[in-house]
């Protein structure tokens, strides 16, 4: 018996000329109310002087028109799935993993499957491509995550069969496990010696953080309205990166933490010099959150190659839980 190969919507273009050059107007059908409707979107020809440049733009929009088409899915493209990913998913991620899986989607996987079937893209030519890869282990093991995502979504949406098993299951990458670079476990000591190296208030935070565990982007979101002086105990609610208030990593890191009392009183004494600030260490050019990525990068890591010093992370711990009582 004869079959009909199914087709995917790609919206049909067409170069108008006008008196001062020309637009593309890009026809594409709509569903609506259960109903197909002709849909006419137009693009400056100084915007998108080529076709292809205008195709890129309607990707997006053509494709989630498509997601609810049968006929489309047969033969639909990767690239379909990586923008429902992007429409769907991404922006319920933290502002930088969403920085980061942008980057991976642009860099990776779109140049190496956008163009390619769905159905084509397999388990083997993911291992086999990963073995051509220079990459850090870890950086293979944040694509993989971002395609079966993918993979995922397409399940979802009917792309693929529901109860088939995610391609991606089946890629092993070896060394994920593995750190690159030797974290360095400070001493007593070498705890102090850096602390004193900083100048204030960085030694305060590098203070705050070794005594409570909290980490540099927690740490630039606290406000005073955080410490609670009646119960000795100071709240963490939130962090501050890449330019974005966001929850703690973990539901359990929003608790409250007990406040020793000469930490209570070095903060008190640090209190006057925020100037009616809400936040704990305003940052002295804008007045809200200072960058925790530039006092990792300018404060804290060169202070400690200064005094011979390993790699120093945005969360310093003293070696034991006791041991916070000496500080």
């Amino acid at each position: 018996m004869k079959t009909t190969r199914t087709r995917y919507q790609k919206g049909s273009i067409t170069k108008i000329p006008r008196a001062n050059g020309f637009v593309w107007k890009v026809r594409f059908s709509e569903s609506r109310n259960g109903k197909r409707w002709q849909k006419c979107l137009t693009y400056s020809g100084d915007k998108y002087p080529t076709e292809a440049a205008v195709r890129k733009a309607i990707e997006h929009p053509v494709s989630m028109q498509n997601i609810d088409s049968e006929r489309a899915k047969v033969d639909a493209l990767f690239q379909t799935i990586i923008n429902l990913y992007k429409a769907k998913h991404l922006p319920d991620l933290e502002p930088s993993t969403q920085q980061t899986n942008k980057y991976l989607l642009r860099r990776y996987i779109e140049p190496k499957f956008g163009s390619q079937l769905i159905r084509d893209v397999k388990a083997l030519s993911v291992v086999n491509w990963f073995d051509e890869l220079k990459l850090a282990p870890t950086t293979k093991a944040s694509i993989r995550s971002v395609m079966s995502v993918c993979f995922g979504l397409a399940a979802l949406h009917e792309y693929i069969p529901p109860m088939e098993k995610n391609p991606m299951s089946l890629v092993r990458i070896k060394g994920v496990s593995k750190r690159k670079k030797k974290i360095t476990q400070l001493t007593m000591q070498q705890f102090r010696d850096l602390v004193e190296t900083l100048p204030q208030p960085l030694n305060l935070m590098a203070l705050l953080s070794g005594c409570l565990g909290l980490r540099v982007s927690e740490m630039v979101a606290l406000k005073w309205e955080d410490i609670d002086p009646s119960l000795q105990q100071i709240a963490i609610q939130r962090k501050f990166t890449h330019g974005s208030m966001g929850k703690t990593k973990l539901d359990a890191s929003e608790a409250g933490l007990p406040l020793a009392n000469s930490l209570l009183w070095i903060l008190e004494r640090w209190k006057p010099s925020t100037k009616g600030s809400e936040w704990v260490f305003p940052s002295p050019k804008t007045g809200g959150p200072r960058s925790a990525s530039t006092l990792l990068q300018k404060g804290l890591k060169p202070a400690a190659a200064r005094i011979g010093l390993g790699n120093v992370g945005s969360r310093l711990s003293p070696p034991t839980r006791s041991s916070r009582a000496d500080l």
